[in-house]
């Protein structure tokens, strides 16, 4: 899931702020990488609750280009661990795509209905065939970071 910066005053605000940024280092809080996870491990830590207080590190497999306000971390199955910032309260270099981060913070899964999957799809522009064929609920995984390292 790629999800646009949500105000355009805020992504003035975080672009300038951008322009002055390292390309690696701590953005936000401090991060303790010592418990860190990989973040294909993500799915695996949910066994009481739907929210996890973890860090997880991983590959940027894309970040936005407008504002620095969320990135993906590669699952390696095709999928990606969505990371935005806890309250937009920092951001990250606009080219942080292909590098290595830890994120400390919270994984927070959502079992999404089949009726949304639908429309998804539908909103994708997929055949009615394809839509038809979505018929089992799927968990989703985000994770809403305090702080993040990102490396060399």
């Amino acid at each position: 899931m790629t999800v646009a910066c949500q105000n355009s005053s805020q992504q003035t605000a975080h672009q300038k702020t951008d322009k002055t940024l390292p390309s690696t280092g701590n953005f936000g809080k401090a991060v303790n990488f010592d418990q860190a996870v990989a973040a294909d491990m993500v799915p695996g830590l949910f066994t009481a609750s739907d929210t996890v207080a973890t860090a997880v590190f991983g590959h940027i497999s894309a970040s936005c280009k407008h504002s620095g306000c969320w990135m993906d971390l590669d699952l390696g199955n095709g999928e990606s661990l969505h990371v935005t910032f806890k309250d937009e309260t920092f951001t990250i270099p606009l080219d942080a795509a292909g590098k290595n981060a830890i994120a400390e913070g919270i994984a927070v899964r959502e079992l999404i209905p089949v009726e949304k999957l639908q429309n998804y799809a539908r909103e994708d522009g997929k055949s009615e065939e394809e839509i038809a064929a979505i018929t089992e609920q799927v968990y989703a995984y985000e994770f809403i970071a305090d702080g993040v390292l990102i490396e060399e």
